[in-house]
């Protein structure tokens, strides 16, 4: 899978990963994975607020329900890292052709994901260092 077109760099992060795989300290590892989620939802709700909501008409497939793919927006975060998603294989497959187009099918691509990365950069990367440093503070100190 290739990498996303939006990332957010952290410097020392290997070095801290490193670190907390030589400790082997199991409640660091819960701790860093929930400053993970906790910076990735800040992203969810813009994310939500800017995915395509569509509409249905009468000839529209009556399994189709506006609103799936905003419903479908999660987060995923290991110590490692974090994500969020839209979409899944059975419920919402066609998320990915909604973010990244469809030239075949005339779906032009509506980044929304990255959009609302983007507008929230800032709030994700000064939650993200304040809480890690609050987590290695507190580890320190034990």
């Amino acid at each position: 899978m290739a990498d996303s077109a939006f990332t957010v760099r952290v410097e020392g992060l290997e070095e801290l990963k490193r670190a907390m795989r030589q400790l082997k300290d199991s409640d660091l590892n819960k701790a860093v994975r929930e400053v993970n989620k906790t910076a990735a939802e800040i992203v969810k709700p813009e994310a939500r607020k800017t995915a395509p909501s569509g509409h249905r008409s009468r000839k529209d497939n009556k399994r189709y329900k506006p609103g799936k793919l905003e419903k479908s927006i999660t987060v995923l975060a290991s110590a490692n890292s974090a994500v969020v998603k839209a979409g899944s294989a059975s419920r919402v497959p066609y998320a990915g052709a909604i973010h990244f187009g469809f030239p075949r099918r005339h779906i032009r691509p509506n980044r929304f994901l990255f959009r609302a990365m983007a507008r929230t950069s800032d709030q994700v990367s000064e939650t993200y260092e304040r809480e890690i440093s609050e987590v290695l503070r507190d580890k320190l100190e034990n």
